[in-house]
């Protein structure tokens, strides 16, 4: 997605995939909104790309094992973040179950403004978070 204008790429990264891509996602999510988002802000971005990367590594229909791209885009006091894999399967919403899993997208339903799916040559889950009262 080409950013909207006014909007600045603060942050991009490509992740291995593996049981480091969603830590390595929080941690450059982090760094990217450092002194340019609300505290809740950074920290409901860190909690939902952490979510959205396992998700990614965990179900992604990928057999190359290609990486997982992060990339973090703020516009005033609005973050967006999109997570974006090489995979091709549909990206749903499961009830969730304690012993399967199933509530990171609940938990983006949850808490982010507004959240999406585009699929082109890849698939892109994104979610845009703004401060409490502010819609995004």
């Amino acid at each position: 997605m080409t950013p909207k204008p006014g909007s600045h790429v603060v942050g991009e990264a490509t992740l291995p995939r593996g049981p480091e891509a969603a830590r390595l996602a929080r941690t450059m999510v982090s760094r990217s909104l450092d002194g340019r988002a609300a505290t809740e802000v950074v920290a409901d971005a860190r909690l939902l790309v952490s979510e959205l990367v396992t998700n990614s590594v965990r179900h992604a229909d990928d057999s190359t094992h290609a990486p997982v791209h992060v990339r973090v885009i703020t516009l005033d006091d609005v973050v967006r973040v999109e997570v974006t894999d090489q995979g091709h399967g549909a990206v749903r919403r499961r009830a969730p179950n304690l012993t399967e899993g199933g509530f990171g997208l609940d938990m983006v339903e949850q808490i982010a403004a507004r959240w999406g799916v585009k699929h082109t040559a890849s698939t892109q889950v994104w979610f845009e978070l703004a401060p409490s009262g502010r819609p995004a």
